[in-house]
This record gives structure tokens, C-alpha cells and sequence, in this order.
């Protein structure tokens, strides 16, 4: 081979250290081309990852973030609801409404442009606010004052009688919608409207209203304890028909307080057993009879005649207060009658009472003018007499009318005695009816030597007593009973004048 041949040429590299830089510059470039091309994208917009109230605003130009928050949303009106659940309407317009929703969003705006639209990317930033607003106060302070915001009042739950009469019911308390502090309402208005509400709402809790005291509640556990009252009953036994106080006119009685206790009223109890007196006595009241010989008649009341039932008021009213304080029922009570000094009673003849009579048919009869005495048994004569009565020449001597009774008998009694006009009397008679709780009697007067009847008693009578033969007061003793009426007239007599003497 010759020496002299000819090598092949070797090709030349491109250098390492171009390529590197050329790439650099290239990254470099094609950085800031995206940091421009960023920038001019988010030069009128918010950055990225930026919220506003929780909605993320990234990307939006300040009008899209015043849409999408609403800034732009002026309410129409501010809607305040009352305690009874009407609805007032506040016209926006009418108060000069704006809201600060956009000048808060400006703000953030400002603050995010801070930050490079690069460095955004990595770091997310919340802004939080609250609308404010701006307003006429005084035209909605005046509004408020001219709205009719109500005009029902407020009432307390209570017990009341129901309307048929048969207990207690508890009336719910009443809310009241009418507004008792204004400027407290004024108040809360303006404080909604400052911050952007549109809604309130009036509990009760604002203080803007009477608020009831005494709740149905409060009040439940009285209404039963009142109603257990009503319940009670106490019936009084007249004979021939009973009286139950109970219900409302018990409860008048009673004073029931908030712990459930009560009191009992003893001028109302008082004035109960008042209505009893003047319904049920019968002393001293004038009656209709059927006389032997005159047909019917109406005797008067005197002040010696003591027939009848007289109820003893105090001890009557003492023991009703008494058990209503019991608070337990109680029937067939009789009530307490006057009782005279010696021990007699102020009662009639339990089975001869009625609404109409209280003699019966078994009574003894004395015509004062005709000077007769029958007795009637049963309705049937079992025996007549004549008599002497007291001597009318002057009236401390005159037997006086009316319905007596025969209260006790006795045997070989000693009348002594002396009268107003100073007569003095000491005798003694062998049977001794007596009649009245004035000494008058139905005795024998044997010194009359059977002589009785006719006119004596017009000039020689008795100082009032009942005068009889020995046989005649002896049948009285052996067969009347004690307690039988003892029915006195004269013809044609029925005067009040007989009740003083």
C-alpha cells in the first residue's frame, strides 16, 4: 500500500455548551412569555384560588364577582314579622336603601392584585365580609312609628265558670300584638337595615311586647282544685225537702289562692244560711188554717205563740265553715235550731212540715171567740171543750192568737206569778199543759166550779192562760203529745199588732 494514499476527513460536532444555553434561553422565553400572557389575562380579573364569602371569584373581572356575590342585588324591601305572624313591608326605595357589598369587594380586589398572578396559583386566599348598608334613618323611623304593626292586647290565662254552669275551665293566656315599646322596635329595625337583613322577626323575646304573666299552665293545677270544690256538696234536710249547696254559689264561699290553699268568706257563708232562715223558718209567721166553725182563716204571729222552726243562724253558719274547710261532701245535715234558755227547741213537727203548712192534721184548736177547744188526730175530732182565756179588758191579760206548741206538762203545779199591770197569782192546778215560754198553760181551774165557755172571759178571764175543766186539762195531759200545735185565733183576726205587747 503506498504511504502516500489519502485519509477520510472527520466531521466537526455541534458544541454542547450552545445547545444547553440555546434550551435555557428557550425556557426563559417561553417563562416569560406565560408569566405576560398570565398577567395580561388576570390584569382586570381576580387571581386564582381566591374566594370572597366562600365562592371562589377566581378568573372574574369585578362585575362577574359583584353578580355571582349579588352585590348588585338591592333587596326591594325589608319584610319585619310580628308576634301574631303579619307580615309589614318597608319599601327600599321609600327609606333611600344602598348597600357596601361592592366597595368591599373593590377592597379585596385591591389586596389580591398584591400578589403575582404566578405566585396566586399556590396559595389560596379567603376574604370575608359583611354588607353594611346606608339609609334614611329618620324617613324610616317615621315609617315605622305610622305602620299599624297591631291591636290585640295581651291577657293572662285564667279560671273561669263555664258558660253551662258545670265547673271550672282554664282560658289560655292571649300574646297581645300590640307594640308596647316603639323605641325599641325602632331600635331593631334600624340594626336589621345597618347590616344588610331584609327579614325580622318579632318573638317574644324583642321586648317589644306585653308579654302574659300567668301562662294556662300556671294556672291548671288551681282549676282542678277549684273544680274538686265545685264538686262538693253539702244538702241540708228541711223535712219535706232538702238544699245542697253546691257548684257556683260554694265556690263564691271560697277564696282559692295560687298555692291551691283557700279561704273560706264567713260573711258569704253568713249570707247563705240567711237565704236558708228566710226560706225555711216558719216562727213568727202568719198561716193558713181551716177553723172548725169559721172555715178558712189566717192566723197571725204574736209574741207568745212559739211554733215553728226558727234556724240558730251562728251555729249554722259555724259549721259550714267548718266543713267546707273539711272540703269533704256531706248529706241529710239538719241544720242547728235556736234553742231557749231551759233547753227547748225552736221546732215544729217534722212530718207535718210542707212548702205550704207545718201544722198537719193533728193539732189542737181554741177559737178565742167562741171559747172552744177541739183536738185533731190524724185529721179526725177526738175531743172538744169549752174554755176560758185570758180576760180582754186590758192587754197584759189577753191570750193572744197565733200558733203555739205544747212544749211540757206537768201534775200539781204551782202557778205564782204577777203581771205588768201588777196582778199577782199563786195557785196550783192538778194538770199543767204548758204552751208557751211565757207561762201559758192549759190547766184545770176547778175554783170555776166547771163554769166555762160563753162570754166570761170578756170580764172574768184568765191572766192569759188557757183555762179548763179538771177533766178537760187532765184529757190534754193523758193524750196530746208534746210538740203538737196548739192553733189560738179570733174571728176575723189576722193583724200584725199582736207581735208587741
Amino acid at each position: 500500500m503506498s504511504t502516500g494514499a489519502k485519509k477520510k476527513k472527520k466531521k466537526k460536532g455541534f458544541p454542547v455548551g450552545l445547545i444547553c444555553g440555546i434550551a435555557a434561553a428557550t425556557i426563559v422565553v417561553v417563562t416569560l412569555l406565560i408569566y405576560f400572557i398570565g398577567k395580561a389575562y388576570y390584569s382586570d380579573k381576580f387571581l386564582s384560588n381566591t374566594f370572597i364569602n366562600d365562592k371562589d371569584v377566581s378568573g372574574k373581572t369585578l362585575e362577574q364577582a359583584y353578580d355571582l356575590l349579588g352585590a348588585d342585588d338591592l333587596p326591594a324591601k325589608l319584610t319585619v314579622t310580628t308576634i301574631s305572624g303579619k307580615n309589614v313591608d318597608i319599601k327600599m326605595t321609600d327609606i333611600d336603601y344602598k348597600l357596601s357589598a361592592k366597595d368591599s369587594i373593590d377592597e379585596f380586589y385591591k389586596d389580591r392584585k398584591k400578589t403575582s398572578w404566578f405566585g396566586a396559583l399556590v396559595g389560596k386566599k379567603n376574604y370575608e365580609y359583611i354588607a353594611t348598608a346606608s339609609y334614611d334613618k329618620a324617613k324610616l323611623d317615621e315609617i315605622i312609628k305610622k305602620t299599624e304593626w297591631g291591636s290585640g292586647k295581651t291577657v293572662d290565662a285564667q279560671v273561669i265558670l263555664n258558660e253551662d254552669g258545670t265547673g271550672y275551665s282554664v282560658v289560655p293566656e292571649v300574646q297581645g300584638d300590640t307594640v308596647v315599646d316603639m323605641d325599641r322596635l325602632i331600635g331593631i329595625i334600624n340594626t336589621a337595615a345597618a347590616n344588610g337583613s331584609t327579614k325580622v322577626v318579632l318573638d317574644q323575646d324583642s321586648g317589644v311586647y306585653e308579654m302574659p304573666v300567668i301562662k294556662a299552665s300556671d294556672v291548671q293545677e288551681k282549676c282542678d282544685k277549684m273544680n274538686a270544690i265545685f264538686n262538693m256538696s253539702i244538702t241540708y234536710d228541711v223535712d219535706y225537702t232538702t238544699e245542697t249547696l253546691t257548684g257556683d254559689r260554694l265556690m263564691q264561699m271560697l277564696d282559692v289562692h295560687e298555692d291551691q290553699s283557700y279561704d273560706v268568706d264567713e260573711d258569704k257563708v253568713m249570707e247563705y244560711v240567711e237565704y236558708l232562715a228566710d226560706k225555711y223558718d216558719t216562727l213568727n209567721k202568719k198561716r193558713k188554717f181551716h177553723a172548725t166553725l169559721q172555715g178558712d182563716i189566717t192566723v197571725p204571729p204574736s209574741i207568745d205563740a212559739k211554733y215553728g222552726w226558727w234556724i240558730d243562724q251562728q251555729k249554722t253558719c259555724d259549721e259550714l265553715v267548718k266543713l267546707l274547710y273539711d272540703g269533704k261532701s256531706v248529706d241529710n245535715l239538719d241544720p242547728f235550731y235556736y234553742e231557749d234558755p231551759c233547753g227547748f227547741v225552736y221546732t215544729g213537727v217534722e212530718g207535718a212540715r210542707s212548702a205550704d203548712d207545718d201544722i198537719g192534721d193533728t193539732y189542737l184548736e181554741i177559737d178565742l171567740t167562741d171559747q172552744h177547744c177541739w183536738y185533731y188526730k190524724d185529721g179526725k175530732l177526738e175531743y172538744e171543750c169549752y174554755i176560758v182565756s185570758g180576760q180582754t179588758t186590758t192587754r197584759t191579760r189577753t191570750t193572744f192568737p197565733g200558733v203555739y206548741k205544747l212544749w211540757s206538762k206537768a201534775e200539781n203545779y204551782r202557778m205564782k206569778d204577777r203581771n205588768a199591770d201588777g196582778d199577782e197569782w199563786d195557785v196550783k192546778c192538778s194538770y199543767w199543759n204548758n204552751v208557751s215560754l211565757c207561762g201559758i198553760g192549759m190547766h184545770d181551774s176547778q175554783w170555776r166550779g166547771g163554769n166555762v165557755g160563753g162570754e166570761i172571759y170578756k170580764w172574768n178571764g184568765s191572766h192569759g192562760c188557757i183555762n179548763m175543766t179538771y177533766d178537760g186539762a187532765k184529757y190534754i195531759y193523758d193524750n196530746v203529745e208534746i210538740g203538737t200545735p196548739v192553733v189560738m185565733y179570733y174571728e176575723s183576726d189576722d193583724s200584725d199588732d199582736w207581735m208587741e205587747y
